[in-house]
């Protein structure tokens, strides 16, 4: 019974942890986003973002689901095909 209970708390705190590594990866992308985002437009080209994330140790693959999350999230939006911009 308490070898049960062990493991699940073992596995809620494996959840916390895999929920935190995403947000933190979150905000890297984004703040590699507001490294890039320049001029009156404060726009960034989606491939600039990518090449500067898989140089950071991203996969592209990552790179484009943390995208897409932020703009889930309505943080940032692809303002033209290829662009993003920040809200």
């Amino acid at each position: 019974m308490d070898f049960d209970k062990l493991m699940k708390y073992q596995d809620i705190l494996q959840n916390k942890l895999r929920k935190e590594q995403l947000v933190d990866k979150k905000i890297e992308i984004l703040s590699i986003i507001n490294k890039l985002t320049a001029g009156p437009k404060n726009m960034v080209q989606k491939e600039q973002i990518i090449v500067e994330a898989v140089s950071n140790g991203f996969s592209e693959e990552d790179v484009g689901k943390h995208i897409d999350k932020l703009i889930d999230d309505n943080i940032i939006y692809e303002s033209s095909p290829g662009y993003i911009k920040k809200r």
